[in-house]
């Protein structure tokens, strides 16, 4: 199979099971709606958040490669594009989270701000215009800028312009710039604020680790399974796959360095109004949630990735990617969840419905955006690189 003829179908049966699993999911999220507010609200929050980091990990893969002249990734350029596209549908659904603004967040309440000085104190901040206007503009900037980079990207098959590379390479640059401090103002208004008196420093970093771990372990997954349907023929190399093996292995292990970092801070220090976020965790069911955020996200990938012929195994790479993809949701609902669960973690329909529902919007969205075009890049200059390349 040559470069110039690799496209991308659907299957019907595919697209029939991800329609159906979205229906019922929103089925299930409208009647949390109805039946239990104080369940539902923080798991559509959870699930949008989810997919907005895999999307932005798409872009932000690709403004990587663009900015450090990396030409390996570039056959399969298109998968991470693809992925970008759930932006518009998240900034949607992230609109509908603001309805629940008034049970998801206590400074929302104008009593909580008339008895809690620390809180009224962040009002300048915290106030429900100002937080809504920021989802805009957090989104303006995500949606604009991946969609430049696609369009460039796009462009580039049909006149073989190759000064759209260098407009891509000083698009990414900005982009980078603004994505970082987005994700780390959007990380502290719809995550960190759950618990207004809560405040770390290093929270947007904490973050940031792991939509680039979650992102790399979401991309590797989708490109062996399309590389299984035989979409890239033999135009996916174990090379390829042993440099997401060791990005994977690398973002683990840096998020697992930024989770300690973070804990043994607010441990040293001692001061009561930082242990308190982890002495909840540390009692009950939530302990075990503990644990398992620190053993899928980075033990076992550690682990499993440690050696070179693991980061070259088809097998192991997606066994791995889907162990990380699971323990990012772990991550999230440790963090979204303990304020309205503080005895114990439950999970139950409420909790599976908005994100069985989004994860498969996510990959319908990412699969649809891979059948608009040639799946590979042919007029790309890095093309021919991507194709011979050896790690």
């Amino acid at each position: 199979m040559t470069a110039e003829h690799t496209t991308y179908t659907i299957r019907p049966a595919l697209l029939r099971n991800l329609v159906l699993v979205i229906a019922l999911g929103a089925l299930g999220s409208a009647a949390g709606l109805l039946l239990a507010p104080v369940r539902i609200w923080p798991a559509i929050l959870l699930a949008n958040y989810y997919i907005v980091g895999l999307a932005l990990a798409g872009g932000i893969f690709i403004a990587l490669t663009f900015i450090t002249r990396a030409g390996w990734s570039t056959v399969f350029r298109r998968v991470p594009e693809a992925m970008t596209r759930s932006l518009p549908v998240s900034f949607a659904l992230m609109l509908l989270t603001a309805f629940g603004i008034s049970t998801l967040y206590e400074w929302s309440h104008t009593s909580v701000l008339a008895q809690d000085h620390l809180i009224a104190s962040k009002a300048p901040w915290l106030n429900v215009p100002f937080f809504v206007g920021r989802i805009v503009v957090f989104f303006v900037i995500w949606i604009g800028f991946t969609a430049a980079l696609r369009r460039n990207s796009e462009l580039q098959d049909r006149t073989g312009d190759e000064r759209l590379t260098d407009r891509n390479m000083r698009i990414s640059a900005l982009f980078l710039v603004l994505v970082a401090l987005t994700i780390w103002l959007a990380s502290t208004d719809w995550i960190m604020s759950l618990e207004a008196h809560w405040f770390s420093t290093i929270f947007g970093v904490y973050h940031i680790s792991g939509i680039l771990l979650t992102g790399t372990a979401a991309l590797t997954a989708l490109l062996i399974g399309l590389k299984r349907r035989g979409v890239f023929g033999d135009l996916i190399r174990p090379d390829h796959l042993h440099d997401l093996g060791k990005l994977m292995f690398a973002f683990s292990t840096f998020w697992m360095y930024i989770w300690f970092s973070q804990y043994m801070l607010i441990w040293y220090s001692n001061i009561p109004e930082e242990t308190g976020y982890y002495l909840s965790r540390q009692q009950g069911g939530w302990l075990t949630f503990t644990i398992l955020n620190v053993v899928f996200n980075w033990l076992l990938p550690f682990v499993a990735l440690l050696s070179a012929r693991a980061k070259r195994a088809e097998g192991l790479l997606l066994n791995v990617s889907v162990i990380i993809l699971i323990g990012h949701w772990i991550d999230l609902f440790w963090m979204i969840a303990p304020p309205f669960m503080p005895d114990a973690p439950s999970v139950g329909l409420w909790e599976v419905a908005p994100l069985a529902a989004a994860v498969a919007l996510f990959l319908l969205i990412t699969l649809k955006g891979l059948t608009r075009k040639q799946i590979v890049p042919v007029q790309d200059p890095t093309l021919v690189e991507s194709l011979h390349y050896h790690s």
